[in-house]
């Protein structure tokens, strides 16, 4: 039996069983895809990342992959206003393809036994841990394990028992994520961000000379203008004549288009299902310069300390779950809130005037914006 099963294969999964495989314990981490693969997702890498990499005994490995260094942010809203900021350290531009066969290379040399192409097709408590179904070339097979976590993303394709269904979703925003690479397009060292209506369109440099586009679109405005990802990014560009050149000036790269769909982003933090919850399947931070991925590094961090405490038994399952609750809510709830309301502001008609207006008199606000979204570890045990 297992000590602990992974579902999820992506940076809070890998960087999860990474670190469960550190600590000693059997580790079994389990993805429904084969890698690489592309994954909608704006390949931003905010400086606070490198040192939870760093941790991982990643860092090196990571570097040699030639991430573009990213030094400065943009807002342009839909009126033509642009909001520009220095980055306080370098960011990283880094393709998921390339980091995410990485990191779970990785989690395979720390000991853990990964499988791909795995599905899961039910998880449910029972009386010493966790029976887990998975289906793989076209087999079925049960697991049982002591431990188990969630890490499945934003929208699992699985109802789980004990998970909340989806009528907890009613009255939410359902948005399309889209991403696909282009060539040809100079960004000069900054992350461009486009706020279109109820969404945004986001460009990054990565590495080898591309650029990742990765948008939020409202799916209700995306019904009906494309069959493809890069159609579907051109008709969210049409309000916006500068990011229209920006997309039509680059070389698409067909075969990096991807989309994900429905998504929604968190009101609050969800740690805990039926089992812990991290990375996008606890809280889908909104993407404003956002620290999506150190969100997802931090939340497997604190769940893999808790996880250990409670493998060793010096924690009940009760304890481990109040106690990891109140983390997440404390590393999240600032940073969800503020997310979503500049996204909400950015995407009205009068607010970014009175906004560009206000950075050109005070220049430091927009920095400060920037930092508001940003994840600074604010748990003192770890």
């Amino acid at each position: 039996m297992p000590d602990a099963v992974v579902i999820g294969g992506g940076l809070a999964g890998s960087s999860l069983a990474i670190r469960l495989s550190a600590f000693g314990w059997k580790t079994q981490l389990l993805d429904r895809q084969s890698f690489p693969r592309h994954k909608a997702c704006g390949e931003f890498l905010s400086p606070e990342t490198k040192n939870m990499f760093r941790e991982l005994g990643v860092l090196e490995r990571l570097e040699m992959l030639g991430p573009e260094r990213i030094t400065k942010t943009r807002l342009i809203f839909r009126h033509g206003g642009m909001v520009e900021a220095d980055l306080e350290e370098p960011a990283w531009g880094l393709s998921r393809y390339a980091m995410d066969s990485i990191m779970l290379q990785a989690a395979e040399a720390a000991g853990a036994k990964v499988l791909t192409e795995t599905s899961v097709s039910s998880i449910a408590a029972e009386r010493k841990g966790f029976r887990i179904g998975i289906r793989k070339n076209g087999t079925s097979e049960v697991l049982h394990a002591r431990s188990a976590y969630a890490a499945w993303g934003a929208h699992p394709r699985l109802e789980l028992a004990g998970q909340s269904s989806g009528d907890d979703k009613k009255g939410m925003r359902s948005y399309i994520g889209l991403k696909a690479h282009f060539h040809g397009i100079h960004l000069n060292n900054t992350v461009e961000l486009y706020f279109i209506r109820g969404g945004y369109v986001g460009l990054a440099p990565i590495e080898d000379g591309k650029v990742n586009v990765a948008a939020l679109v409202p799916l209700d405005h995306a019904r009906g203008k494309g069959s493809s990802v890069f159609e579907l990014l051109l008709s969210a560009a049409e309000e916006n004549e500068r990011l229209t050149h920006r997309l039509r000036s680059g070389i698409l790269l067909s075969d990096t288009q991807v989309s994900a769909a429905p998504v929604h982003l968190s009101d609050k933090p969800s740690a805990w299902s039926i089992v812990p919850q991290v990375g996008d399947a606890g809280s889908m931070i909104p993407p404003l310069f956002g620290d999506g991925m150190s969100a997802a590094l931090r939340s497997a961090k604190i769940c893999a300390w808790y996880g250990d405490r409670f493998l060793r038994g010096e924690i009940s399952l009760e304890a481990w779950q109040e106690a990891y609750r109140s983390c997440i809510s404390k590393e999240y709830a600032s940073i969800l809130r503020w997310g979503k309301i500049l996204q909400t502001l950015g995407s009205m008609p009068v607010v970014p005037r009175i906004w560009t207006a206000g950075t050109r008199m005070f220049p430091r606000l927009a920095g400060y914006m920037v930092q508001a979204t940003r994840l600074h570890g604010k748990t003192p045990l770890l």
